[in-house]
């Protein structure tokens, strides 16, 4: 860690005008507490990220790019006008660029509703969860007609910790014949009314379909079809991702083909640290094909993993992928067989999910990052900042191919991350899971900023770069070689009583964001967060070189996101106390020194909404008993 007095020293000399200090606001637990709603609306407010206008937010939902308007959609699980989970509906906003966004039928109070619960005794009448859309008509064709599949619920509560209650969950679909602006049921809804035969089922929601002729071809279809998968679970066995298809023709016929593949609860394709494990239910699955570089097509699965707690990662929630190989089952249907696999994001962004988005020629994920609060019960500031959660930033999933690897230690051929083949020269070519965020989408963020470069060089200890930096900035660095803990420092206050620090520490191959003085606030969560990264070895025999480290960070008032050479994804939340908590440096561990490259900033990243004031906060009210049953469907508030 690096010393706190050298760098105060180092702060307070570069310190901007009398002025600037003048305007910082320092908060403590007992005046957050005492302030009134939609007070702190703004204060950790994410601005260059995709957010509901005010109030509760949770997973992305229905993301699709429509050809007949140009324009590309995104739902979300909302609830409106509150700060608590309840009474789940889907919002609604459109973009041209999946940069700047614009609600559908506007921003205050409920405006961007766009699907919501019919009321108890109905089919959907407790909740819309989640599920996805195409553009498309029941009958496959394209008319401008768009098309979402969800979970319709009609019994609450539902917990894979809990009894599951017959009938909780149905899948239903909705369909809207002007652009998104409008939306009606379809009248022979539930078109999928019962879970899988036998099944003594943890949970059965959130329907994932997409027309796929890679899965047409591998199954012999003669017709093109639409496949789905949904997150399950058997009780007492293990987590399942059940595997339906219809045909294009009739997108209301689906028959179930089985599981995917069956693997047993709360176990691990490999190593827990850098697979992560399945736990005993999964929601906000996903089943896809990428090409690669030679036209291969490698099989992904994503899943959010529930329940199986480890002590690196504390939530019970996990967003996990693994890759596989697929074939044809006896009776028509395909088996999965994983061979690698990892984290989706190692920190806590979770119900990730993913479009084909068509203009592009690419595969496009969002997932839900939520708040990190503690104090309370974990709603602390909560009604103060008068909304909860956010949508990561788009995120391109690709096949990540790296020809020439050495297996320096042994790790490389170990079941992990990467897959991988040998070559006839004794290297490697590992194939793995890439992520990044769009490039398009970061350039559009970054117009109109200003954009910082800083000294690169040998380092031999810690240095700050920049004392007033920004809340909603981009930095990135890359360190091509270091002999301990290295990365960045972000969100440091001029006296040092608050930093992140953001580090890869090739000991023990983890990438730490230590949050332990991210705030003086103790009722946010500052706990450190922990992902696995394995570099590669580049070369064979004496001639081998670890591959560099290119961190890029995303700040955005309080959601951090992490990216590391295009194969890992971190997500968490910092609440610096400090409005001057928005310095930047170069971290070293103690003893350790690093050679880098470059170090880049860009601060002020473009505003996402336009056409939204920075305070779209709507008033907060309570739900009655009546609408709760009793506070047994949702909390209310």
């Amino acid at each position: 860690m690096f010393s706190s007095l050298a760098l105060s020293g180092a702060l307070l000399g570069a310190l901007a005008p009398a002025a600037w200090a003048q305007s910082v606001q320092t908060l403590n637990a007992d005046m957050v507490e005492s302030m009134g709603n939609n007070s702190l609306f703004t204060r950790w407010r994410p601005t260059s990220h995709f957010i509901a206008p005010a109030g509760w937010m949770n997973d992305p939902c229905g993301a699709m790019y429509d050809p007949a308007e140009d324009l590309y959609h995104l739902f979300y699980q909302w609830h409106p006008q509150h700060i608590n989970w309840g009474n789940i509906s889907w919002g609604h906003a459109t973009s041209q660029d999946l940069v700047t966004w614009t609600d559908v039928s506007g921003w205050q109070d409920s405006q961007a509703l766009a699907l919501g619960p019919a009321g108890n005794g109905t089919y959907n009448g407790l909740g819309i969860f989640s599920g996805t859309a195409q553009p498309v008509n029941i009958t496959g064709g394209q008319d401008g007609t768009l098309l979402a599949f969800y979970t319709s619920v009609s019994r609450l509560p539902t917990s894979w910790t809990l009894p599951y209650l017959t009938g909780t969950e149905t899948q239903s679909l909705a369909y809207s014949e002007d652009g998104g602006k409008t939306w009606q049921e379809y009248a022979g809804n539930p078109v999928v009314a019962h879970p899988p035969e036998g099944w003594n089922i943890t949970g059965w929601r959130d329907p994932f379909f997409e027309p796929w002729p890679a899965m047409d071809a591998l199954l012999g279809q003669v017709e093109p079809h639409y496949y789905a998968v949904f997150g399950s679970g058997i009780k007492g066995v293990g987590p399942r991702i059940p595997f339906y298809s219809a045909p294009a023709s009739n997108l209301t016929n689906w028959t179930f083909l089985g599981a995917l593949w069956e693997p047993a609860a709360n176990t691990s394709l490999g190593s827990v640290l850098s697979i992560g494990t399945y736990g005993f239910n999964f929601e906000v699955s996903g089943f896809f094909s990428l090409e690669d570089s030679h036209g291969d097509i490698h099989y992904y699965v994503n899943m959010g993993s529930e329940g199986g707690n480890v002590s690196f990662h504390e939530s019970a929630h996990w967003a996990l992928w693994n890759e596989g190989h697929v074939t044809r089952r006896a009776n028509g249907s395909a088996q999965f067989t994983p061979v690698a696999g990892g984290a989706g994001d190692w920190g806590n962004l979770y119900a990730l999910t993913s479009f084909n988005d068509t203009k592009n020629n690419r595969r496009v994920q969002w997932g839900w990052a939520p708040e990190d609060l503690v104090g309370d019960g974990g709603l602390f500031s909560a009604t103060q900042q008068g909304f909860q959660g956010a949508i990561s930033l788009p995120r391109e999933l690709f096949v990540h191919m790296t020809t020439g690897v050495a297996n320096a230690d042994g790790n490389l051929t170990e079941m992990g991350n990467s897959y991988v083949s040998q070559q006839s020269d004794g290297t490697f070519t590992a194939s793995t899971l890439g992520v990044r965020p769009l490039s398009d989408v970061v350039e559009g963020l970054r117009n109109g900023t200003t954009q910082h470069n800083y000294h690169s060089g040998t380092f031999n200890a810690s240095a700050m770069l920049r004392t007033n930096g920004s809340s909603h900035m981009e930095v990135m660095a890359t360190v091509v070689s270091a002999t301990g803990p290295c990365g960045l420092t972000i969100a440091a206050s001029p006296n040092v009583e608050e930093y992140t620090h953001i580090y890869y520490d090739p000991s023990s191959y983890t990438v730490v964001v230590d949050r332990t003085h991210s705030s003086l606030i103790t009722q946010f969560n500052n706990a450190s967060v922990i992902g696995y990264f394995y570099p590669y070895t580049m070369g064979y025999g004496n001639g081998t070189v670890t591959e560099p480290i290119t961190m890029d960070v995303f700040l955005d008032g309080s959601l951090l996101e992490v990216f590391i050479n295009e194969r890992f994804a971190l997500t968490t939340r910092i609440y610096p106390s400090r409005t001057d908590s928005t310095g930047v440096g170069l971290y070293l561990g103690s003893g350790a020194s690093a050679e880098v490259q470059s170090v880049e900033m860009w601060s002020d990243l473009t505003n996402a909404w336009p056409g939204r004031p920075a305070n779209s906060s709507s008033p907060l009210v309570l739900d009655t008993a009546a609408q709760t049953n009793n506070g047994t469907w949702w909390p209310g508030n």
